[in-house]
């Protein structure tokens, strides 16, 4: 039985895919009024859906549309292996048009063998305290092993070896709360059929 990913991710030999997992924890009954969206740099996307992929079904999802089905996974962004390039993340959250944008720098470095990458946002609203996690299957093992990167300290010794506490974002613009964070995120390739999100 193929995996949804499987099934939703046809590349060619030339191209790779970064899977973007995105949830916001908003536990309101005015969900409508949630601003929750992402853009690569000044490319703007409109064809996806705020849904629930998740069972705990206070997380709002950004799903792909094809036509008139949603994806299983998030949000496939599939572009040429050889144009690979740095790229800004802009992440918006708020309610209607009182939100912050979040400007996060990207690189990816998938290849031929290794041309799909996933990286996962959980964004919790209320506290305004977010992680990105990206998983990369050990070679000897198999075990998988998150590289994260986080805005808030965690308790404990929970914190592993890839687990970044992002620097403090500087505040750009006039009057418009934007952030940017300096740190580069990395997300991790693999296969298609080692894709963990």
């Amino acid at each position: 039985m193929a995996t949804p990913a499987k099934s939703e991710i046809q590349l060619l030999n030339n191209e790779c895919c970064l899977v973007f997992d995105f949830g916001c924890y908003f536990p309101y009954s005015n969900f409508e009024m949630l601003t929750f969206n992402f853009s690569l740099g000044l490319e703007e996307f409109d064809d996806y859906k705020i849904n629930h992929r998740y069972p705990n079904k206070n997380y709002h999802t950004i799903s792909k549309k094809y036509g008139r089905k949603l994806s299983k996974i998030g949000y496939p962004y599939i572009m040429k292996l050889d144009e690979q390039s740095p790229m800004l993340l802009c992440l918006k959250a708020g309610i209607n048009k009182q939100y912050i944008t979040m400007i996060f720098p990207v690189q990816t470095n998938m290849t031929k063998d290794r041309p799909v990458s996933g990286l996962s946002l959980r964004y919790d609203f209320d506290k305004s305290e977010f992680h990105f996690t990206s998983y990369k299957k050990s070679v000897n093992r198999g075990a998988y092993h998150p590289h994260i990167w986080r805005n808030h300290e965690i308790e404990g010794d929970r914190k592993g070896n890839n687990d970044i506490l992002l620097n403090p974002p500087c505040k750009v613009g006039g009057g418009s709360c934007t952030l940017l964070y300096d740190n580069v995120i990395e997300p991790c390739s693999t296969t298609l059929s080692d894709l963990l999100l």
